[in-house]
């Protein structure tokens, strides 16, 4: 009986969709900064060509900001602008204050769409990007950004 008992609560476990936690994003986005690397092992700095001219910069290998902080995503006619969680607000606003003349880098999927000189502190989590991008990458950001809002919510 009580191993009959452990086989079903076994084979109900493996059919049971996991509800931990929350699927794997569908789509990367990656908020790096500048960094000259001195000091640094390898495993702490990336190389990430720069278009239009693929000029190679090192940044931190490990991201301030990711869609995980994200919670909201809107276009218009000025661009892409991206709103992040407190704990986005908070790496964004350390990452600019102290990084003054350096490049922030922003990806989606590993490409580049952002690499602006920072020049002003970002204090209020929002990131605007001024340049448009494809309606299906803004609908799985705004996707994402849903998700990270119910998962907080439950929290």
């Amino acid at each position: 009986m009580r191993w009959t008992c452990l086989l079903i609560g076994f084979l109900f476990l493996i059919f049971l969709p996991a509800q931990a936690g929350h699927s794997a994003p569908k789509i990367n986005l990656r908020v790096h900064v500048q960094t000259t690397g001195d000091g640094q092992s390898a495993l702490a700095v990336t190389t990430i060509a720069i278009p239009p001219n693929g000029e190679q910069i090192q940044v931190r290998t490990l991201p301030e900001v990711t869609e995980k902080e994200l919670v909201d995503a809107q276009q218009d006619a000025s661009g892409l602008h991206l709103k992040f969680n407190h704990v986005g607000q908070v790496n964004l606003n350390a990452v600019t204050a102290q990084n003054q003349g350096r490049i922030l880098v922003v990806l989606i999927d590993g490409y580049v769409i952002y690499a602006p000189n920072i020049d002003a502190q970002i204090n209020n989590g929002e990131l605007d990007i001024p340049r448009q991008i494809s309606p299906q990458i803004l609908l799985l950001l705004q996707e994402v950004a849903r998700q990270n809002v119910k998962q907080a919510a439950r929290s």
